[in-house]
């Protein structure tokens, strides 16, 4: 009997679970399909569940949207690529933003969600948030700069100069706002620190 009771617990637990993230890959969606804030209801019926069973989860999507600001940041773990072994320091760069998009994507639209969400969280600060995974980012175009004998620690104005041409809100202002492609995406946010990396390199010569 206890047995039997166990897997019935292991049923429910693991049904719970599977709630949980059908509820967090329905929202990704919407979000990343252009509704930051989708309803609870919306919610629901993309995710194939009752609104019932959503409130048990997430009782307000300020709930939700903290759930998938955590699920966001295991997310760049997972997709965020590694840099290459290519021999050009150039082409690693371009390669690494190709393979960067769908964390771009991603990533952005949820962080854009959690920004404009007009609700209060209680505990979330979005500063933290960012930290976390715009470190992850840099801690990759560090590497790739390395290939141009160039290093952020040494310079201060370098390093706030890549973290804005890194950030995943740039990649949102190319798409959204200039509706550039995602391949241009990419090809722009390489450009953009391939001339960091000519202009500081130009500088360590010039005082050299």
């Amino acid at each position: 009997m206890a047995e039997q009771d166990s897997r019935v617990e292991d049923g429910r637990v693991a049904r719970r679970l599977e709630n949980r993230s059908r509820i967090l890959d329905a929202l990704f969606s919407l979000i990343r399909a252009g509704r930051p804030h989708p309803t609870l209801r919306e919610i629901a019926a993309k995710a194939g569940v009752t609104s019932r069973t959503l409130l048990n989860h997430y009782p307000d999507v300020g709930t939700l949207l903290l759930a998938a600001a955590a699920r966001g940041r295991d997310f760049a773990y997972s997709e965020l690529p590694v840099v290459s072994d290519h021999s050009n320091p150039e082409t690693r760069v371009r390669e690494f933003f190709r393979g960067a998009i769908n964390f771009y994507e991603a990533y952005s639209a949820v962080r854009w969600a959690v920004l404009t969400f007009p609700g209060e969280f209680a505990k979330l600060d979005t500063r933290q948030t960012k930290g976390v995974v715009l470190s992850l980012v840099e801690n990759r175009v560090a590497e790739l700069l390395s290939g141009f004998g160039v290093t952020l620690e040494k310079d201060k104005q370098l390093r706030q100069a890549v973290l804005v041409a890194i950030d995943p809100m740039a990649w949102r202002l190319l798409r959204v706002q200039q509706r550039i492609s995602k391949a241009d995406a990419a090809e722009t946010m390489a450009r953009t620190l391939l001339a960091l990396a000519r202009d500081a390199k130009a500088s360590q010569r010039s005082r050299s």
